[in-house]
């Protein structure tokens, strides 16, 4: 069995979930010390055991801990690798940390991020930029593939754009979504974990509404804008526009969700390291996730401040 789960979350949590976590990975060269990072891939038994670690991206690498960890596997007693031989009982209701759980509940509408680099071509087209392992020349830059997040609205908030189109087009996104989705969303995150924008460093953001030309449903808008987000030492940046719609498709209420953020990107973070120099191309696509599938109920990782996350514009 393969488990992905965010460590931020688990070597913080005191519950059962946590608690596992951690006795794993104290087996390991990661034991968390003063509330340390313990990121990487286990291997380990049902029982807790720990078989193997690793935190390199190297494909061989990877591949040469599993195998070690497989025989190690296979070294142990048969009454240890029997099946059935850890019965692991279900979490009882109200187990987990509160603090640290991130549902995906009823009431919010889950919106797939993709983030990708770009080139523009002689002709003036952007185009996907590179293959890994190519321009190693020049600049270190490994994230030429699709990074992906998660944007959560809320439907409340859908509602209330719906409504300010019907009563006066052309009026600004309220700051408690436009913020949310510049703060955390409008990130490269192709590298690595993102910094994530401070208010302070929103120095244009409009984001208008208008109605969809030629839409006939009622609760059907579109999003147009400009922004411009950059750190107070120049050092990283990002300044573009989107675009984009929302519209119910059918009289099931099925939701169509398009907005593309592209402009220039600069500069890097500490864990986004070997970024292009200078200026380059990002785009930003936001799209509905299909909820029923469990890679799409990974909450944003701009959420681990829930409030801070939902409340972009106060905090």
């Amino acid at each position: 069995m393969v488990v992905a789960a965010d460590d931020w979350y688990q070597r913080r949590q005191d519950d059962p979930l946590g608690k596992f976590f951690r006795s794993v990975a104290n087996q390991g060269p990661r034991k968390g010390s003063g509330g340390a990072t313990r990121q990487g891939r286990y291997t380990f038994t049902a029982s807790g055991k720990l078989l193997g670690f690793n935190n390199n991206r190297d494909p061989q690498r990877m591949t040469a801990m599993l195998q070690d960890s497989l025989r190690r596997f296979r070294s142990l007693p048969s009454t240890e690798r029997a099946p059935g031989a850890v019965q692991v009982s279900a979490l009882p209701p109200g187990a987990r940390d509160k603090r640290y759980v991130r549902t995906l509940t009823s009431d919010i509408i889950p919106i797939k991020v993709h983030t990708r680099v770009l080139r523009k071509n002689s002709r003036g087209e952007y185009t996907a930029c590179g293959e890994p392992g190519t321009n190693t020349e020049t600049y270190r830059h490994m994230g030429f593939g699709i990074a992906n997040d998660h944007l959560w609205l809320k439907k409340t908030e859908l509602g209330q754009l719906a409504s300010l189109v019907r009563e006066k087009p052309g009026q600004k996104l309220p700051d408690s979504v436009a913020m949310r989705i510049a703060r955390f969303h409008l990130v490269d995150n192709t590298r690595g974990e993102p910094p994530h924008w401070r208010r302070d460093e929103i120095r244009k953001l409009e984001f208008r509404l208008s109605p969809v030309d030629g839409a006939s449903e009622r609760d059907s808008f579109r999003i147009v804008g400009a922004f411009h987000l950059e750190t107070k030492d120049g050092k990283r940046g990002y300044e573009g526009e989107i675009d984009g719609y929302v519209r119910t498709q059918d009289e099931t209420g099925n939701l169509d969700f398009h907005l593309v953020a592209i402009g220039d990107h600069w500069g890097e973070g500490p864990y986004t390291r070997g970024a292009r120099p200078g200026r380059n191309p990002l785009a930003v696509v936001f799209t509905v996730a299909d909820r029923s599938k469990s890679q799409n109920q990974i909450p944003p990782q701009g959420i681990r401040w829930q409030e801070g996350y939902f409340g972009a514009h106060q905090h």
